[in-house]
């Protein structure tokens, strides 16, 4: 087969591959259609942070309990066709041998990670004597107190059981690796199975149905390709006979039909769960990598917005409450005295996907005490409006499988939209807080990004609302 000129193939290259052939060779022929958005840049930065603090952790808290150990610091190496460059290589002259530390900002240890080092550990092998191949991740354990506690922070998780088994694999994937970046036709590279975060769409599903079998919810890797081997792409075109659960042929039967499920005793029974006042809840976080406030731990969301829309009765004019914290400390002391003013001690608290509400309530008990039991009691009263949908109860054609609020709006609300807005996704929110919280904006752009977030957030609960309202109408 006719190949093109010899590429070079680096560890990203080898974990692009991993992830989906075809998506390494939209690579290397410059075909990637996504670009970077400003919060994956913005991920990078906080990435580059912890990486320069754990060259910080190697050089003062894990040399000094090593005499005569020597760090050094982002070599490169190569092996023919393949480089690599090394976070920290710990070279130990007693034994002449060497420790390798991958850095990452995570706080475990994952299957891609295992094959990020031992792509390095085959390339190594062929250089110097490794003992031990290390992943200096964030320790989820650490909560910080006062000043960073660097030998806190990071753990230095020792995978060599892992690796050196797995390197004779990643030296055959490796060159296969090589020869699909050097093939001349995508068409001999396989495609991925997940349309909706493919970085090459126009290469790996050209001719993708509006309504895919990739739609369903929760088709596992296999039974994608059962179907793909039928021939089968579009979901309507999926028979009876196929192994699916009864929501996943629900789905496919909007597919088939074009016509909404109602079904209306398990919608009524859902809803006469709730009581009033209605509280419909939205919350708007940041991850951080590295802790930024006393009490948190690495990784941690921190609670920084809501929004509330309160309904005392059926067919009143609901009452909007809404907070946002740019402050210098934990945004959440401030936003818990709120919230508590605000939202009261009666009624249901609404909210879509409750699993995140929740988690966010207990973080922020175990911050502030004095709010645990108010904390605790809000999450009792917590009803998900979003499991009508994702339980199946109510189906359009129209969610095409999902439940996502973002998906669900447009359905069933359609005069209200996220397009157009200045913030209108989650990512976007959060790196508009962390801008104006630690980077240097100026007054008129901290007051437009206040704004921004007031009105998005006002709107993810103002749409919960009308969805609500949507669904009474429903089973009336």
């Amino acid at each position: 087969m006719k190949q093109t000129a010899t590429a070079r193939i680096t560890k990203s290259d080898f974990l692009l591959y991993c992830d989906a052939p075809r998506h390494l060779w939209a690579k290397k022929h410059g075909q990637i259609e996504i670009s970077i958005s400003d919060f994956e840049q913005h991920l990078a930065e906080e990435g580059n942070r912890v990486e320069a603090l754990a060259q910080e952790f190697l050089t003062s808290v894990l040399l000094p309990q090593h005499p005569g150990d020597q760090l050094l610091w982002q070599q490169t190496y190569s092996d023919d066709s393949f480089d690599s460059r090394f976070d920290g290589l710990v070279f130990k002259p007693n034994s002449n041998t060497y420790d390798l530390y991958e850095i990452k900002s995570s706080t475990g240890v994952d299957k891609d990670i295992v094959y990020d080092v031992t792509f390095q550990a085959v390339i190594l092998s062929k250089h110097i004597p490794v003992d031990n191949y290390y992943v200096l991740h964030l320790n989820k354990e650490y909560i910080r107190s006062g000043k960073l506690d660097l030998a806190a922070l990071f753990i230095a998780e020792d995978i060599s059981d892992k690796v050196k088994p797995l390197m004779p694999e990643v030296e055959l994937l490796r060159g296969e690796a090589l020869r699909v970046a050097q093939l001349s036709d995508p068409d001999q590279a396989e495609h991925c199975l997940s349309p909706k975060d493919c970085p090459c769409p126009a290469l790996c599903h050209p001719e993708l149905p509006d309504f895919s079998i990739y739609d369903i919810p929760r088709i596992s890797r296999i039974k994608k390709l059962q179907l793909l081997e039928r021939g089968i792409m579009a979901a309507k075109d999926i028979p009876a006979s196929f192994d699916l659960n009864p929501k996943q042929f629900l789905v496919v039967d909007r597919a088939k039909t074009k016509t909404e499920h109602i079904d209306i005793n398990a919608i009524t029974n859902e809803l006469e769960r709730i009581t009033f006042p209605l509280n419909f809840l939205d919350y708007e976080t940041c991850i951080c990598a590295i802790p930024q406030f006393n009490g948190y731990h690495p990784q941690q969301q921190i609670v920084f917005q809501y929004s509330l829309h309160k309904l005392e009765k059926s067919g009143n004019v609901p009452i909007h409450y809404e907070h946002i914290s740019i402050v210098e400390d934990d945004p959440t002391l401030p936003l818990l005295e709120s919230l508590k003013e605000d939202i009261g001690n009666f009624g249901t608290v609404i909210v879509w996907n409750k699993s995140f509400e929740m988690t966010m309530n207990k973080e922020m008990a175990k911050l502030h005490p004095e709010y645990a039991a108010f904390l605790e009691q809000l999450n009792e009263r917590i009803y998900d409006l979003g499991d009508i949908v994702n339980l199946g109860y109510y189906l359009h054609p129209g969610f095409k499988g999902s439940w996502s609020i973002k998906h669900v709006l447009p359905v069933m609300v359609p005069e209200l939209s996220y397009k157009g807005m200045a913030i209108g996704k989650g990512d976007q929110a959060s790196l508009a807080w962390w801008n104006m919280s630690f980077e240097k904006v100026d007054q008129r752009e901290k007051e437009r990004l206040t704004e921004a977030l007031l009105r998005y957030c006002e709107l993810d609960t103002l749409a919960m609302v009308d969805i609500y309202r949507k669904l009474v109408n429903l089973i009336k």
